[in-house]
């Protein structure tokens, strides 16, 4: 894990920003390989709802990346377990470990699979989406206890 939090801040970055650019390269190209009927919808409709899903999405995933980092402890590793901590490392890796656990079924599952090259963009994503997932669940596992002072009046 980084001595900093701000490599994760990009990651989280590109999990928002990585999902409408994918769409804007992938439908172009699904169209050009003639898969897509010659009477149906634009392609701009799924292209423009990718971006109206990030902008919904965005807040959420800059939340739940802003409640993971806030107090980011730079000696985290990625398989971070504490022990005295059993619930709060059981919850986040159930929450982030099981979404993990499904983009990599996603990824490999494509990756099994004798497809054209654009289709492997999801898998790309999936993996970047593994990553964030994983180092948010490690960043929740290893926060810093907040340092309270009491004083006495």
């Amino acid at each position: 894990m980084p001595a900093r939090p701000w490599p994760l801040w990009l990651l989280t970055g590109l999990v928002a920003a990585g999902f409408p650019a994918i769409n804007f390269v992938y439908w172009p190209q699904v169209l050009r390989s003639g898969v897509l009927p010659p009477h149906g919808d634009s392609i701009g409709i799924p292209m423009l709802g990718s971006i109206l899903f990030t902008l919904v999405a965005s807040p959420i995933v800059l939340g739940v990346a802003w409640l993971c980092l806030r107090r980011y402890n730079p000696s985290t590793r990625i398989s971070a377990w504490r022990r005295d901590r059993p619930y709060r490392s059981i919850l986040a890796t159930l929450t982030f470990g099981a979404g993990a656990a499904f983009f990599s079924a996603a990824a490999l599952s494509d990756l099994a699979k004798d497809l054209p090259w654009y289709e492997y963009l999801w898998s790309g994503y999936s993996v970047i989406a593994v990553l964030w997932l994983l180092a948010l669940r490690a960043a929740v596992v290893e926060q810093l206890e907040f340092e309270t002072t009491y004083t006495r009046d």
